[in-house]
């Protein structure tokens, strides 16, 4: 049996990053065992679904270099096969129309709630079915007297049990055209031929409904991994309210790879923490998922981004960060000090001339004419200079700075001439990447 894992997000917000952690996990479960990984877009809640979230989903994926096997499966294009299945289950008994209105049913679980019981809906149109009456929604026929225990083998977290008596008979449809989602998704997975579902652990709870719709169904039931959650800072599920949670935002300032890398080590421990997806593949074994959330921790993924970064040769950059006016000499200097894509412009001294106050040129232990009267004999030595070799400038502005005795009255205007900021690298590695003229050029317009 061929391995087929799938992704089913929904197009009504933007690919959370946690979405986009399952697809990886499902994609390097299907690699790894030669399988299919496999893209459902379950569109069928119409008042929210967008088709410019459908196409968020698409972008994002294809940027994280997660590529899909096969036509992406649009769930509302199977709303006649689900239409189907639910006449099959209607006219063999194994479900109902529920006839409850929304009054009845809300009082009855203000008053579960109340003596702190189970939230569960025994119906009794369940045991009374009126065959000419089609109104009202669709229930699965449970048995609520069963002993039986439904149990999975969660390839996570091992033995999963969940008592039937307790799921009641449970939605499965607002009507005959349109399904719920434990319905839907049943479906889908079985025409799919999904071998394995892997998914968030917040889906636990919803796994013995869907066994029970397979069977129903008398469809296969495929194997199930549920995937530890990303938790914020508090240790809560990452949410909206602690930040951005889009995938999308971080295309602009992150490397697919450096997302990848975070993603992938925040539920498993790979060998190393530079990592790239072939070596992932190589690695990842279901069973060594972590079973408990890890903390979303955006440093790290600063870090891992930064590093990422440093390998990256000029012209890819450039078009990165889409500036081709960057100097070939500068792309050390940026990259060993960047983090995130769009900082590179604090480092725009490099390709165009600064613009600043000269009042910033003032050494702040001194005064601005004091501070040109030094940057002025800065010049002096930088003219003498031939720029071969960086160390040997540096020594000789050193030396300068032990006969005036304050280092700071020296580097701090040449900072501010070249940079026009009050905080950048060694202005001595800034000369090296603009040239003696262009340096010389900056220090004159200072002292003017």
């Amino acid at each position: 049996m061929k391995i087929r894992t799938r992704v089913a997000p929904s197009p009504t917000g933007h690919l959370h990053i946690g979405t986009a952690q399952s697809a990886l996990y499902n994609w390097l479960f299907a690699r790894k065992n030669n399988g299919q990984f496999l893209l459902r877009i379950e569109d069928t809640d119409k008042e929210r679904s967008k088709e410019e979230y459908a196409e968020g989903i698409f972008d994002v994926l294809s940027w994280l270099g997660l590529k899909w096997d096969e036509e992406p499966i649009i769930q509302s294009k199977n709303l006649p096969r689900h239409r189907e299945m639910l006449e099959k289950l209607l006219k063999e008994g194994k479900a109902f129309y529920c006839r409850h209105t929304k009054e009845e049913l809300e009082a009855e679980r203000k008053e579960q709630e109340d003596q702190k019981q189970a939230p569960l809906h025994v119906c009794s149109y369940k045991n009374n079915p009126d065959d000419k009456n089609s109104e009202g929604i669709i229930r699965l026929a449970v048995n609520e007297k069963s002993d039986r225990i439904i149990s999975f083998d969660d390839q996570i977290r091992g033995k999963v049990e969940f008592k039937e008596s307790l799921l009641g008979d449970f939605a499965i449809a607002k009507s005959i055209d349109s399904p719920l989602y434990h319905f839907a998704v049943a479906v889908d997975d079985a025409d799919m031929k999904i071998t394995h579902v892997l998914r968030g652990e917040d889906h636990i709870s919803n796994t013995p409904k869907h066994i029970l719709i397979f069977e129903a169904l008398g469809f296969p039931i495929p194997t199930f991994a549920h995937l530890p959650l990303i938790l914020a800072p508090d240790r809560t599920k990452l949410s909206k309210r602690h930040g951005d949670t889009s995938a999308l935002a971080y295309k602009k300032d992150y490397l697919p790879e450096a997302v990848i890398n975070f993603l992938g080590a925040l539920g498993y421990t790979f060998s190393k923490e530079i990592i790239s997806k072939e070596e992932m593949i190589k690695e990842f074994e279901l069973e060594k998922v972590h079973k408990s959330g890890a903390i979303f921790d955006i440093k790290k993924l600063n870090w891992i981004n930064s590093q990422y970064i440093r390998n990256l040769e000029i012209d890819k950059f450039r078009n990165l960060v889409g500036i081709q006016e960057i100097p070939e000499k500068a792309l050390p200097l940026i990259t060993e000090r960047l983090e995130k894509l769009t900082d590179v412009q604090t480092f725009n001294y490099l390709w165009q001339e600064p613009e600043y106050n000269k009042e910033l040129l003032t050494w702040k232990k001194s005064t601005l004419e004091k501070s040109i009267e030094t940057l002025t004999k800065v010049k002096d030595i930088i003219e003498k200079f031939d720029f071969k070799d960086k160390n040997e400038l540096r020594k000789n502005l050193d030396e300068f700075s032990s006969v005036i005795g304050d280092r700071g009255l020296v580097y701090w205007p040449l900072r501010v001439a070249l940079t026009g900021k009050d905080k950048s690298p060694d202005p001595v590695d800034i000369a090296f990447v603009l040239g003696k003229e262009k340096t010389l050029e900056r220090i004159n317009r200072a002292i003017m």
